[in-house]
């Protein structure tokens, strides 16, 4: 449909200026010209041709057609011309507040044309640039349509609304499949138009600090897991050790010791809660022992450690101190030898993407020291016979149970003995029988804990869902734990996998069920 308007037009008709109505007399008369031949050339042909006319020169009739502007604008779904006539009627009289109103849900919610969002972000900006700050501040970061995400970051950067700066740091550090394989993230270039490329790195420092640790929590969080990705570890490091810098920030005081005492730093928002809760006061005994495991490691491998791996250097401690030394070389040939002959299965991912694979071999170059320190723990404590009787029980137990998948923490059992124990948590909610929703309890476990597990249990000839799934690997991305997944395979027979964030998977072979 072709629009009749022309944006610089008033919407009163100017003398000698043919009106709306007129002009759709004119084009009748046309179309009654070209259409005589077959219509015939009477009365009727015309006033039909007229009629026509008349409804498509409503539908693209310029501002002046509009007569309310927020009605139109606040609905969804309509001829993006609709919009732009609408847009440019509310900018000729005068921008109340309903139409204010419209204009905000325009820009922050989904289901308008991307031109005509454009529209209403440049007149909202003109008439109320707090207005454009209120309705983008939440919906950005948590905006679904990829394509107006990146336009409207765009924008901000070309306005340099320095106010939506807080709110481009929490949209940068969220997620979003659509922007993966941007080189640089909308939001991250806003940024840089904002403040400055040479100053990103400054203000996002400069956020963290200022930002109230009561009630934008989330937002330094934030600051700091975009300051990793960016490799400004240095820079981080160098804030922590200064005691000036960290005091009276209860965050960054736990950060500090967390790494000028282990030499660990937390990549993401979870760990930071992860590096926090072990610095409380009940967990004094766990950090004494961690410190003793972590300074038995080569300085490398202690400040390339993920916060996953600070149980599992304890667990070493206490279990075989070895490991801690031990070449990744060394642990690798262990765990091929170990997995070699038992029986194992591939879950099937046809429509997901190539490349996926749970062999040992083929995962080689992606596992680092924590990997195989815990995949080696693994073998070590799933051959107890005690643990691996409790782990059959609750499988079983789950087979029977149609609400819901069965989970929780395999750790040490601690009281001055090292060996393995499995702590079962009933679930935070029971939604699916493939499904397991894991409560707080579990997580404050997990902290100290080693493995998050959760059983493939549905029957006792599951090998077709062997391994974990799309939503485990969300969970592992998300929570940075290691995880392991028990499967039936057959009566007697639980496959196991290890698995942790960025899909990496390794099969370590079935278990047999223990006699009686």
């Amino acid at each position: 449909m072709i629009s009749t308007r022309r944006n610089d037009q008033s919407s009163r008709p100017i003398a000698g200026q043919p009106t709306i109505a007129s002009f759709g007399e004119g084009v009748g008369q046309c179309l009654g010209q070209c259409l005589g031949q077959r219509l015939g050339r009477g009365v009727g042909a015309r006033a039909l041709c007229i009629a026509l006319a008349l409804a498509v020169a409503g539908c693209t009739g310029g501002p002046e057609s509009v007569s309310n502007p927020s009605s139109v604008i606040s609905v969804s779904g309509q001829a993006r011309e609709r919009y732009f006539d609408a847009i440019e009627a509310a900018r000729q009289r005068g921008v109340d507040e309903d139409t204010k109103a419209a204009l905000r849900r325009m820009i922050s919610a989904d289901g308008f044309p991307l031109d005509a969002r454009e529209r209403a972000f440049a007149l909202l900006y003109e008439t109320d640039p707090k207005a454009v700050v209120a309705a983008l501040e939440n919906s950005l970061p948590r905006m679904g349509d990829v394509s107006w995400r990146r336009r409207v970051s765009e924008l901000v950067g070309e306005y340099r609304i320095e106010e939506l700066v807080p709110t481009l740091i929490r949209a940068w550090a969220n997620p979003v499949p659509g922007l993966a394989g941007d080189d640089v993230r909308p939001e991250r270039a806003a940024l840089g138009a904002i403040v400055g490329e040479e100053q990103v790195s400054a203000t996002l420092l400069r956020t963290m600090r200022e930002s109230n640790p009561m009630t934008q929590a989330n937002l330094r969080a934030r600051c700091w897991e975009l300051l990793m990705k960016s490799g400004d570890e240095v820079r981080l490091r160098a804030l922590l050790a200064d005691p000036e810098a960290t005091r009276g920030d209860g965050m960054l005081v736990d950060l500090a010791r967390i790494s000028n005492e282990l030499g660990v730093l937390p990549v993401t928002r979870e760990e930071i809660l992860w590096a926090r809760e072990l610095c409380e006061p009940s967990r004094a005994a766990f950090f004494a022992r961690a410190k003793e495991a972590l300074a038995r490691m080569p300085k490398e491998r202690r400040e390339s450690l993920e916060l996953r791996g600070i149980p599992i250097a304890v667990a070493c401690l206490e279990r075989r101190p070895s490991v801690l030394v031990d070449s990744e070389a060394d642990l690798f040939t262990e765990i091929d030898a170990r997995t070699r002959g038992r029986k194992k299965a591939s879950p099937d991912f046809t429509g997901y993407g190539d490349g996926f694979t749970e062999t040992l071999y083929q995962v080689r170059d992606r596992l680092v020291w924590s990997d195989l320190a815990a995949a080696a723990l693994a073998l070590d404590l799933i051959d107890e016979p005690a643990l691996r009787r409790h782990l059959f029980e609750v499988a079983d137990r789950d087979r029977e149970d149609r609400t819901t998948e069965y989970g929780g923490v395999i750790a040490l059992s601690g009281s001055g003995s090292s060996r393995g124990e499995f702590l079962e948590f009933e679930p935070r909610a029971k939604a699916s029988d493939i499904r397991y929703e894991s409560p707080q309890a579990l997580f404050d476990a997990l902290y100290t804990g080693l493995f998050h597990v959760h059983f493939h249990a549905q029957s006792y000839e599951n090998d077709r869902y062997a391994g974990p799934h799309m939503g485990d690997f969300a969970f592992s991305d998300s929570s940075r734990c290691n995880g392991l997944v028990f499967t039936f395979l057959s009566t007697d027979l639980l496959g196991v996998d290890y698995y942790r964030h960025g899909r990496l998977v390794i099969d370590l072979g079935a278990i047999e069920r223990p006699e009686g």
